[in-house]
């Protein structure tokens, strides 16, 4: 039996996020880090487990511009054990975002774009 996350369901490519990305979730006191993103949902680490199915609606903000409101919904969630004794455990979660609306689309296009621009800029990557 599987969690219902593979990487081969996924709609877009996803870039990681190598600047500070967060997603402000309604209801939630604090915002979430976003680990990756694509055209049609992200990945947040979570301080405690979204239950797979739960609606979203949330703010994206990104050091390029804040997108939203936005709705979606997690697609799946996963416990992950801290590395050493002692740290606090995290939670990963996959999000799948839900009518985005063309406004929206393009500026994630933008801060895909942005994703993709530092990244062929950082040094490590050069030939």
């Amino acid at each position: 039996m599987t969690d219902g996350w593979a990487p081969d369901r996924r709609r877009a490519d996803r870039r990681i996020v190598t600047y500070v990305c967060q997603a402000r979730i309604e209801g939630e006191a604090e915002p979430m880090r976003v680990g990756d993103l694509s055209a049609g949902g992200m990945v947040l680490e979570s301080p405690r487990p979204l239950i797979a199915g739960a609606e979203l609606a949330f703010v994206l903000e990104t050091e390029v511009e804040t997108i939203g409101p936005l709705r979606g919904h997690v697609a799946h969630s996963r416990l992950v054990f801290a590395a050493r004794a002692g740290d606090r455990h995290s939670c990963i979660a996959g999000v799948a975002f839900e009518r985005v609306t063309a406004d929206q689309s393009a500026a994630i296009a933008r801060v895909l774009a942005e994703i993709d621009e530092r990244r062929r800029n950082r040094s490590q990557d050069k030939p």
